[in-house]
């Protein structure tokens, strides 16, 4: 495979910690010190307000959209477009300028289902998310609602083609279990009935 060097740059294409970078550019804050402590869109929601949160929500949706769509455009057969998908949700989740550690995957996940899979699967997984957030006002709880649906909805849309379509299946399934992986203190909060609902902050940039 001629196009195989583009696997690594997806990983660091992934890796670009576009929270942080936003908090200590616009805001001169360090967004791994407030709230949880995750550098994902959620904290920024938290901290910072919503416009910045849609912002990065779309830079981190974008990593997994420029990982897929690159990879398509260099001929990539379906298993290595998926591959190097699965690779900048890695980045994101394990980013190795921040010593392999990073956010929890969703929004880089939802990235490469919008640039990779039907818009069945994208409507059935977004729709759950939706319901999810809007039922509990846990962004967590939606987070993972939205994973689990991931592999069923993959599963319906690719019926009768599951011998031609395993690269989805298992991208599907990996992809979950990453987000569960990511997500198990707030796992653990929800069990105890400890998790934060979403309260919204605003904060204006620093001058």
């Amino acid at each position: 495979m001629d196009s195989w060097w583009w696997l690594p740059l997806s990983y660091l294409v992934g890796s670009v910690p576009t929270g942080l970078i936003v908090s200590r550019a616009i805001y001169h804050s360090d967004l791994r010190k407030m709230g949880s402590g995750n550098i994902g869109a959620t904290n920024v929601l938290r901290s910072f307000g919503m416009q910045p949160f849609l912002g990065v929500l779309a830079l981190d949706m974008g990593k997994g959209v420029i990982a897929v769509k690159v990879a398509q455009s260099l001929g990539m057969g379906r298993p290595w477009v998926l591959l190097a998908g699965l690779l900048a949700i890695v980045g994101h989740n394990w980013c190795i300028w921040l010593k392999f550690s990073g956010g929890k995957g969703i929004a880089t996940s939802g990235g490469v289902i919008i640039a990779a899979f039907p818009w069945t699967v994208i409507t059935a997984v977004l729709a759950v998310f939706l319901v999810a957030v809007l039922s509990t006002r846990i962004m967590s709880v939606g987070s993972l609602s939205a994973a689990a649906s991931f592999p069923l909805a993959t599963l319906a849309a690719y019926h009768g083609e599951y011998g031609k379509e395993w690269p989805s299946l298992a991208f599907s399934l990996l992809a979950c279990l990453f987000a569960f992986y990511r997500h198990r203190q707030n796992i653990s909060r929800l069990i105890k009935g400890e998790e934060p609902r979403l309260t919204l902050r605003r904060r204006r940039p620093a001058a």
